[in-house]
């Protein structure tokens, strides 16, 4: 395999004919489906991942993936710890074009994922040079700045490959917009919210996944729990008098505002208008 290639910042040299070769129709159909999920932890986003169809490689940031397995997921894991392996997962990805044998590249954990690149980056540092660094295990700013830029830059690589992509994340809460309103949103840290919308924007889809009980409609009094993934913000859900806001967003237009024990056939199902 090929030795990684330093890529240029400056322009490059790019022919007409080389620009040409690279136009395509506008038809809806050229493009791979990319999906952000993000929820508290064992609502199911795993389980959820494991219904992708076809051949599927697990880039995972942490354990857990044996749920998918038992969904009857098929295909390879590879854990990602550090920035290291996470760029030779693309190289590899790149490799004789591996990615056109699968169907779905899945990015488990991807909170746990930075919060590992993070840690890697401040012992790195430390171990450079011990009188700067408070510990091995203690962040400082240009490690969260690095950890947010490596993201925004990994992310897109694989974003523009020809491969549906899913991405699992957790859910984070904070006060600290300019209204004081509560705002939930995917689990990918940097200035507030401003790498989780860096992000969620790449996505066809930003659902957030909960755990809720619904009330039987032929008897009121009974509920059950069921697993709602929401496309839009989720309705009956204050806090004093103040609506809670979620990043959500589904660019197909075709979600709806949930679903409720979703799969991923069921959602290409919707996306692809089958049964709509």
């Amino acid at each position: 395999m090929p030795v990684r290639e330093v890529v240029k910042t400056e322009r490059q040299n790019v022919s007409l004919s080389d620009f040409e070769r690279e136009l395509i129709a506008l038809d809806g159909t050229a493009e791979s489906i990319n999906i952000l999920c993000y929820g508290d932890s064992n609502v199911g986003k795993t389980v959820l991942a494991g219904t992708c169809p076809g051949r599927v490689l697990w880039l995972c940031g942490e354990p857990g993936y044996k749920s998918a397995a038992r969904q009857g997921a098929k295909g390879h894991v590879r854990r990602i710890a550090d920035t290291a392996t996470a760029l030779a997962a693309v190289d590899w990805l790149n490799y004789k074009r591996r990615y056109e044998k699968l169907s779905w590249l899945v990015l488990d954990g991807m909170s746990t994922m930075q919060d590992r690149f993070r840690l890697a980056y401040a012992a790195e540092a430390f171990d450079a040079n011990p009188a700067k660094r408070a510990h091995r295990n203690l962040p400082d700013k240009p490690d969260y700045f690095n950890t947010q830029n490596f993201l925004k830059a990994w992310v897109p690589q694989l974003v523009d490959m020809p491969v549906n992509l899913l991405i699992t994340a957790h859910a984070y809460r904070t006060d600290k917009t300019e209204n004081g309103e509560l705002l939930v949103f995917p689990g990918i840290q940097g200035k507030v919210t401003e790498t989780a919308n860096a992000i969620s924007g790449l996505m066809d889809i930003t659902a957030y996944f909960e755990k809720r009980r619904v009330r039987s409609k032929a008897n009121p009094a009974e509920s059950r729990e069921v697993r709602r993934l929401w496309f839009a913000n989720p309705t009956g859900r204050q806090r004093d008098a103040d609506e809670i806001r979620y990043i959500t967003g589904d660019k197909f237009g075709c979600m709806g505002p949930y679903m409720d024990s979703p799969t991923i056939p069921r959602m290409l199902a919707k996306i692809n208008g089958e049964g709509v």
